[in-house]
């Protein structure tokens, strides 16, 4: 049968009565295709680029208000309806935090009963931006994966990070920040830092840009390398070899987060210097003319370097070799 998309539209609101929940929750299950549809015109309802009310959302009592009434509904319902309206509280809960995503991709997942852990995960080619609820404001870069650990017989914040993420963390002096990555652990009370962890690669990179970090790993337990803000810190993720580097211009890091690379002229050496701290690799110029060479593009930050780099080589000023974390350049 068709449905109204008003009563839809009403249902994703929580603004239906009990009688048209139910009829959308049997339409819902009928076919697959009802299923999509109501999730497409979820994410045309609530996703969207919202930025700006990251500062306004207060994220306690949402999420209060959020566990309150999940848990009044639970009482109402009963076991043959049980697995959809569960699947319902699911885009609820993305729904609380869709005034805070700005590209598709988040999944919010309750990985208990007593919603103690929360996963925030993307795949390939997407990003997301949320709340944890402590109140730290995340950006999660593609291909990531975010577990909010709330323990409730230890007081510090535990996540484990496996990818990209920028973290803006609530201070709270008496519940350290930890970002767990391949046991390398960065602490932190308070602060504005990125954390790369990719799978692919043998090496977590953390960079520092407002407050103070504490980067630990099995060889110096917890007196780790204490960062000041602008600083990157690179541990190999096998030996726990660490490597400090400091940036002219450490926020181009970030340049994941807007999900391009613009360059209006820019010279080849001015475009390598971004690339080597937004991909995390390292260049090598055979021939130092190369670079005063200019170019102009834009290009997404999904791309690979090997993407970019075969584009500006169309020029044939230069081709390159890569080897390991390092591309070679050189002039044709």
């Amino acid at each position: 049968m068709n449905m109204d998309e008003t009563i839809l539209l009403n249902y994703l609101r929580e603004e239906c009565t009990d009688e048209e929940n139910r009829m959308v929750e049997v339409w819902c299950e009928e076919s697959p295709e009802n299923r999509r549809q109501l999730e497409q015109l979820y994410y045309t309802l609530f996703v969207g680029d919202r930025i700006a009310a990251m500062d306004a959302v207060d994220t306690e009592e949402s999420l209060k208000k959020f566990k309150a009434s999940v848990r009044e509904k639970e009482k109402r319902i009963n076991r043959k309806v049980l697995s959809i309206r569960w699947r319902r509280y699911a885009g609820l809960a993305a729904a609380f935090l869709a005034g805070l995503i700005f590209t598709g991709g988040i999944v919010w997942g309750f990985l208990s009963n007593k919603l103690s852990d929360y996963t925030i995960a993307t795949s390939e080619g997407q990003r997301a931006q949320t709340v944890l609820p402590d109140g730290t404001k995340i950006w999660l870069n593609a291909s990531t994966k975010v577990i909010y650990r709330n323990s409730l017989w230890n007081s510090d914040r535990q996540v484990d990070l496996s990818g990209e993420a920028y973290f803006e963390v609530a201070h709270d002096k008496h519940a350290p920040f930890i970002v767990n990555s391949k046991q390398i652990k960065t602490c932190v009370l308070g602060t504005k830092f990125n954390v790369r962890a990719r799978e692919d690669e043998n090496r977590v990179v953390t960079t520092l840009f407002q407050g103070s970090v504490r980067v630990d790993s099995p060889t110096t337990g917890e007196n780790g390398h204490l960062l000041k803000p602008g600083q990157t810190l690179e541990v190999n993720a096998t030996t726990y070899q660490a490597e400090l580097i400091e940036y002219s211009q450490p926020s181009d890091v970030l340049l994941w987060i807007k999900g391009k690379l613009h360059f209006e002229r820019n010279s080849l050496q001015e475009i390598i210097a971004t690339m080597e701290k937004v991909y995390d690799i390292h260049f090598v110029f055979e021939d130092e003319a190369l670079k005063s060479e200019r170019f102009t593009g834009e290009f997404s930050t999904d791309e690979t370097p090997e993407d970019i780099l075969n584009v500006l080589t169309q020029t044939n000023h230069f081709n390159y070799q890569k080897k390991g974390r390092t591309i070679h350049l050189k002039k044709k």
